[in-house]
């Protein structure tokens, strides 16, 4: 079992490298590629044309994470009694 798991490991990680060198080698990752966008460019796109968005986007995900919070709590008899200090 733990000879398929090292094979199977090996063979994740050759998937891996060759799926790497085939996108490494996409010619839009040339430094004479038209039209491919900078980090300058993203950048002013997603400050300035797309501001609203951004912060609509920056505010759906502050209401999810405190969804998340909130319905990760744990309100159990035992639990509440332990972080108020009492043994009964």
């Amino acid at each position: 079992m733990k000879v398929m798991g090292i094979i199977a490991r090996a063979g994740v990680f050759a998937f891996v490298l060759i799926l790497l060198q085939e996108m490494m080698d996409h010619p839009m990752w040339s430094e004479t590629a038209v039209g491919a966008p900078s980090t300058v460019d993203f950048a002013v796109s997603i400050l300035d044309e797309w501001a609203l968005v951004t912060v609509v986007l920056g505010i759906l995900l502050s209401m999810a994470m405190i969804g998340a919070s909130y319905l990760v709590r744990d309100e159990r008899l035992v639990n509440l009694l332990y972080d108020m200090g009492g043994d009964e």
